[in-house]
């Protein structure tokens, strides 16, 4: 019989620590001292503590323990969404939901273990990294989209071992992290005999990877390179959007461009949004920015907003210009922020388009941008490169049909000012790194604020800059040929990882309907 104090124990203790070693597997807040405790590794024994709490095997208790495990783990890592700037009290609420509604996935994903081990014994927690697989992948679907925190992505920093991504997508990498968990528990329940073939197992789930890494690595033969300036400016959202703001930004903007002249860039990369104007529109700012482009002749990729005055709807875009070229191509984000940059469904669901945001969220109400519905590719005399536009570097699938469409280089442009000195920005540049690694394409990114880094096509980060610092880093990245097996074929791994679990749970309720 449990005892009240093992009851709370495994109720509240367990779940939540597992919440916190899974936390602990992403950048934390860049406090001096607090980076010591912050390590991708902590994610290969964060379940453990949560498979000790669903031993009971009860359904009421497995949704209860994943929730509080899910809730815990995405509060921690996502913390920083509730002080963004211009907010108030209803975005620290909203950070609390965002939490409460990404818990429900671990919640269900708990249950849906907890059934298939009640069935088939210990060793159908086997099944439990397919199940984690496919509830990640569900994550990354529609407008509410919000893969940031795929346990995949915590390793983006572990090169020597996830370099597999580039056949299976983050959500291979995902899987191998929870099998690492599943095999670790398993050896604790487990007659002698079968410890030396889990053992094995566990050796070769570390041992085959970093194998083939190495290879990888290894085969790796000189390419063509792209030289790219990344400019951040660290100007305030005061400085930018009030009086004199285009002169702050096109002054500032210009010095830093100017003083990686003598490196011989070829092409500049501006952040989003670097310009507060609708370029496209606005003729004084459209034609100080050609008149830069022209005198330092280079090609300049920038944010900025951007207006379709025959459809009447507004954009968040990059735009290209080239010296002496008259045509400026743009690309328009395709995937929008929830709530920060668009209301989810308004086209669907017409009252939503009706709500006036501001009343809750202060300066934080969604700008209401559209969609970009076209796949633009730059050409570039030495790359073909598309852009991810902030919040699009988390989408796997999106980035790899940039790369499908021909892209040979990525550059992420951000604006992650937002989040102040915080885990945010850290995390948002790591996540391109398994971008990178995915496609086998390097990537640039550029931030107003930072973190701007080089990424090459293994993943591996080079020439970082300090958040809040004015910077402008010149660096060469390598022009791939192909992509990857990955780019080419897309989320089959995740797919299957479906299918194996819906095949599981399809057979436990036919079996459940045989034994009325």
């Amino acid at each position: 019989m449990e005892t009240p104090f093992f009851t709370r124990w495994t109720r509240w203790f367990l779940p939540a620590l597992s919440g916190v070693l899974l936390a602990l597997s992403f950048p934390g807040p860049p406090l001096q001292g607090l980076a010591l405790f912050y390590h991708p590794q902590w994610a290969y024994v964060g379940l453990l503590p949560l498979f000790f709490s669903l031993q009971n095997g009860r359904s009421k208790h497995a949704l209860y323990s994943g929730w509080l495990s899910g809730f815990t783990f995405n509060l921690l890592c996502l913390y920083w969404v509730a002080y963004t700037q211009g907010g108030g009290a209803a975005v620290v609420g909203g950070t609390l939901l965002l939490a409460a509604y990404l818990g429900l996935s671990v919640a269900i994903w708990s249950l849906a273990a907890c059934t298939i081990v009640a069935h088939w014994g210990p060793f159908g927690w086997l099944a439990a990294p397919a199940l984690w697989t496919a509830q990640e992948y569900a994550l990354s679907l529609g407008e509410l989209g919000f893969p940031w925190l795929l346990l995949g992505h915590g390793q983006s920093g572990q090169t020597s071992f996830v370099q597999f991504a580039s056949i299976t997508g983050v959500y291979g990498v995902s899987f191998w992290v929870v099998l690492i968990n599943v095999l670790l528990f398993l050896l604790c329940y487990t007659r002698s005999t079968q410890r030396a073939v889990l053992g094995v197992a566990l050796a070769a789930s570390f041992v085959f990877p970093w194998i083939y890494a190495r290879s990888v690595i290894e085969r790796e033969t000189p390419a063509q390179s792209l030289r790219v300036a990344l400019i951040q400016p660290n100007l305030s959202m005061e400085e930018k959007w009030g009086r004199g703001g285009l002169e702050r930004s096109l002054d500032r903007l210009a010095r830093l461009s100017y003083e990686t002249a003598a490196e011989r860039p070829e092409l500049i990369v501006w952040p989003e949004p670097a310009l507060p104007c609708y370029l496209a529109l606005t003729a004084d700012c459209r034609r100080r920015t050609a008149t830069f482009v022209d005198e330092i002749n280079i090609p300049l990729l920038t944010g900025a907003s951007h207006y379709d005055t025959a459809l009447q709807q507004p954009y968040n875009a990059a735009f290209f210009l080239r010296p002496k070229q008259v045509e400026t191509p743009h690309y328009a984000k395709m995937h929008l922020v929830p709530f920060g940059e668009r209301t989810p469904y308004r086209d669907r669901i017409p009252f939503l388009g009706q709500i006036d945001w501001t009343q809750l969220t202060g300066d934080l109400g969604p700008a209401e941008f559209a969609p970009g519905r076209r796949r633009t590719i730059f050409s570039h005399k030495r790359a073909n490169f598309a852009v991810l536009i902030c919040f699009e570097s988390v989408f796997p699938d999106l980035v790899r049909r940039h790369v499908l469409a021909g892209a040979q280089v990525l550059i992420n442009i951000t604006n992650d000012s937002w989040f102040g000195r915080s885990a945010g920005p850290y995390q948002h540049a790591l996540l391109n790194a398994m971008r990178a690694i995915e496609n086998r394409v390097a990537i640039a990114r550029s931030a107003t604020s930072g973190q701007s880094l080089f990424i090459d096509r293994f993943g591996r980060r080079y020439q970082m800059s300090e958040i809040f610092t004015e910077a402008a880093l010149v660096g060469n990245v390598s022009v791939a040929q192909s992509g990857s097996f990955y780019s080419r074929n897309g989320d089959l791994f995740a797919y299957c990882c479906l299918l194996f679990s819906a095949f599981c749970l399809i057979v436990l309720r036919m079996r459940n309907r045989a034994n009325l």
